[in-house]
């Protein structure tokens, strides 16, 4: 969603056992009606029961943190939609002051439709929420410290988050799993009225998506995904080459926009030949490596290239002040321990890993190799095999599918969402010039594709294009 410090991105790797290939079962929560309440700027909100484990109905119960904003004329409504943002609480961006993307998505939407967001387990904004005693540890821990010791350092750090988690959840931990979250989704659905499910999935939405399709692809009325996070690729050095690739693709795509804009501090440079001679200079490219995967990102391009041609003069300072990620907070988020418990596998040890890392210079050496190591650094540590594994996708019962796909999406890597848009059933593809989140964040064409589909269920028609709106 957007650049990485507003929206995280999350990956997907490889697991033993297809425990999503199970056959639908009817998602009924335990007794627990949406009891709707006034939470201002004209949204309600509920708090949906469901077990924390669904195979054990009767067994310990949790909670969801539900916001619904109405259709502005209920004579002219043709349904709901279930909305997921992505990252982290989503309902804050409808009950807490709202950017003005997010507005304008739910003034447009709400012409025809009720818009229902959900918090996954763990993630609400009160009671539901699950505060882990220690910050995740920075996921450029790796990237920083590119060697045995550095491996060692952020595992431990890891563990020590995750042991917090796990503590502060009790038994609500072990349902902290897509499965979990796409009966929890169909039960929604049910509490919501609605026969069959209409649904938009945002970044890490999208894997909640994939499992709803593959679970309940008969309840499924329409789904639009966007940004989507490959959940279907079984290999680690699969899914991390997509990754790999995709940045790589993306500092040639730098340096193009840097080469036709005037205002570009790198202007009239090769900027990606500036960044390889950077670092073959540098004593210090864990930090260049650190920044540029902020500025990367389309719309810190400027500062990245600012920060390319202050460090060519002899000051790297911008790699660690404005190419940064956001401080921890006292307290952790439980997303990244579910991220990882969620797909990640019983990562390689050190040696092993570098072998996986030779393989990602040989296909992109600039900058897309550097992709290990961030998506590791978030789970390497962390024990336990992965409770929702990652496998080819299937869900014949699933209707057809809008999927859209950023060019310039290196938050969730566009290759892999091509993936896995590739294997649903008669799947709608619109590629556009933007990068993460450009539907939320309002390209007007997208807006367009994915309101008309939403509502009255027209997809766009086959080779559709929808050109940048969003980039620097």
């Amino acid at each position: 969603m957007t650049n990485r410090k507003a929206y995280w991105r999350y990956g997907v790797a490889l697991g033993a056992g297809l425990l999503a290939l199970t056959a639908p079962t009817a998602s009924a929560a335990p007794e627990s009606a949406l009891n709707w309440r006034d939470c201002g700027a004209g949204a309600e909100c509920a708090v949906l029961t469901v077990p924390v484990d669904w195979k054990n109905p009767a067994g310990p119960a949790t909670g969801i943190d539900v916001v619904r904003v109405a259709a502005k004329n209920p004579g002219r409504k043709t349904g709901t939609v279930v909305a997921n943002l992505g990252a982290g609480n989503s309902t804050t961006a409808i009950v807490g002051p709202r950017p003005p993307s997010i507005q304008s998505w739910l003034d447009q939407l709400t012409e025809r439709l009720d818009v229902v967001v959900f918090d996954p387990r763990g993630l609400g904004r009160g009671d539901t929420r699950i505060v882990c005693p220690r910050p995740q540890p920075s996921v450029l821990g790796l990237v920083r410290r590119q060697d045995a010791a550095g491996w060692r350092a952020q595992a431990a750090k890891n563990a020590a988050y995750d042991a917090g988690c796990r503590q502060a959840a009790g038994p609500a931990f072990a349902g902290l799993r897509s499965w979990q979250i796409a009966h929890d989704l169909d039960a929604l659905r049910a509490a919501l009225g609605e026969a069959k499910l209409r649904y938009f999935g945002n970044s890490y939405g999208t894997t909640y998506g994939q499992a709803y399709a593959e679970l309940f692809g008969s309840r499924l009325e329409r789904m639009y995904l966007d940004g989507v996070a490959d959940h279907t690729r079984p290999r680690l050095i699969d899914w991390l080459s997509d990754y790999a690739r995709t940045q790589e693709q993306q500092l040639l795509r730098f340096r193009d926009w840097c080469a036709r804009t005037s205002s570009c501090a790198l202007h009239g440079l090769d900027a990606a030949k500036a960044w390889d001679d950077l670092v073959v200079t540098s004593d210090r490219p864990g930090d260049l490596f650190a920044g540029a995967l902020v500025g990367m990102n389309p719309p810190r391009w400027p500062d990245l290239a600012r920060a390319i041609a202050k460090a060519r003069a002899g000051d790297a300072s911008d790699f660690e002040t404005v190419l940064r990620y956001p401080a921890p907070e006292p307290t952790g988020s439980v997303q990244g321990a579910t991220l990882c418990h969620d797909f990640m596998p019983t990562l390689p040890d050190y040696p092993g890993f570098l072998g996986i890392e030779r393989h990602l210079k040989a296909i992109a050496p600039r900058f897309g190799w550097i992709e290990g190591r961030y998506e590791l650094g978030r789970c390497v540590g962390i024990p336990g095999a992965p409770a929702y594994p990652p496998h080819p996708l299937s869900a014949p019962d699933a209707p057809p599918v809008l999927v859209t796909i950023g060019e310039l999406d290196n938050n969730t890597a566009n290759l892999g969402a091509a993936h896995a848009a590739g294997q649903f059933p008669r799947a709608r593809q619109v590629w556009h010039g933007d990068g993460h989140a450009a539907y939320l964040l309002g390209n007007k064409c997208l807006r367009t594709l994915g309101n008309t589909y939403l509502m009255a269920g027209t997809l766009p028609p086959a080779g559709t294009f929808c050109a940048g709106e969003l980039t620097p």
